[in-house]
């Protein structure tokens, strides 16, 4: 998360055993859009997982990061390059 040009990388880090989630922002985005911005990601994913509604949950929250990256970041095509790997790791998730 931390290997950004920018330092932009953002984390959703979801444990459903335990009922918890972290939504993480890297230094260089956090400084852009403060902890507010979080608070709110973190107020909307919860919302829909009281519900069980996890999958709504978790777009809701990747939508509402993206808009952040959106305004402070915005996407250069043509130069633009993903950073990070896509990979979802379910390791510990007996799958």
């Amino acid at each position: 998360m931390t290997r950004t040009k920018d330092r932009n990388g953002i984390l959703f880090f979801i444990v459903p055993a335990r009922r918890r989630f972290v939504v993480l922002g890297d230094e260089g985005i956090h400084a852009k859009v403060g902890q507010e911005f979080w608070d709110g990601i973190a107020a909307a994913m919860s919302e829909d997982f009281r519900k069980g509604e996890f999958t709504a949950g978790l777009l809701r929250g990747i939508a509402k990061a993206s808009e952040g990256l959106a305004a402070h970041f915005p996407c250069r095509p043509g130069s633009d390059v993903n950073e990070l790997p896509d990979e979802i790791d379910d390791s510990g998730t007996g799958e």
